[in-house]
């Protein structure tokens, strides 16, 4: 039986009480006692940690303003159009990435479905195609898994809409169904925006507005991604409160 416990049990059933209230302080003051020596010991290697930890958050944070005073802002802009002139054909967007792109992906979604409706106005027609994830699993398992993003665009998409593909690599390696989505909609007509990290890689070159994050670097470059994806919305928002549906 845990040694608190005995305590609780004597004291209630009246045994002992005396004995078991002095028991209770030794006991406690028995480890405040080797607390207190304890950190006393430990107290220059604890500094020395915390210290290391300090250092390494504002390296992180350095790099992080670093990187947003990099972006390219005309590429920024030239995507803000993009979807801007989607909005105003009435077009849809779709949005997707894989892993921790995807979720970022969602959040565009709810951004620009909920956060951007001009008073008098109508919000933008969006879809993520990884919210549904029966219909993705489907593809993903009765189709070939690259082109799982495409199957969900074949007959929906226009030239009058717009894709959002979000990549920390830039399509490399295993996200070749984003690479294959971006020219399925080049193919279409639609506009293709990008979100990008390390070179940029091949989504990076195969987008009509890709943004870059110039850093090999996945927390990086997810980090700096909804910076973007938050700058954007923040622009639209004001583009459409201030009537702009009809100008650049």
């Amino acid at each position: 039986m845990p040694r608190w416990r005995f305590f609780v049990f004597c004291s209630r059933s009246n045994l002992c009480y005396d004995r078991t209230l002095t028991h209770v302080k030794e006991y406690f003051s028995r480890r405040i006692l080797r607390n207190t020596q304890r950190l006393a010991t430990d107290s220059p290697a604890r500094e020395a940690i915390m210290a290391d930890s300090r250092n390494r958050i504002a390296e992180f944070l350095r790099e992080t303003n670093r990187l947003i005073q990099a972006l390219d802002q005309n590429a920024i802009d030239k995507a803000r159009r993009a979807l801007l002139d989607c909005y105003r054909r009435r077009g849809r967007i779709f949005t997707f990435g894989n892993g921790g792109s995807a979720s970022t992906a969602q959040h565009f979604a709810c951004d620009l479905a909920k956060y951007i409706i001009p008073e008098g106005g109508w919000p933008f027609d969006v879809r993520c195609l990884t919210d549904n994830v029966a219909l993705y699993t489907a593809w993903a398992n009765d189709a070939a898994r690259d082109e799982v993003f495409v199957n969900q665009l074949r007959g929906l998409l226009t030239s009058n809409d717009a894709v959002i593909a979000i990549s920390v690599h830039g399509g490399n390696g295993c996200s070749v169904d984003l690479v294959r989505a971006v020219q399925f909609a080049n193919n279409v007509g639609a506009a293709t925006v990008s979100l990008v990290g390390f070179d940029g890689g091949v989504l990076g070159r195969v987008s009509s507005c890709p943004v870059l994050v110039p850093v090999h670097s996945t927390p990086q470059t997810e980090a700096i991604h909804l910076v973007i994806e938050h700058l954007l919305i923040h622009l639209l928002k004001e583009d459409l409160a201030n009537g702009a549906q009809g100008e650049n």
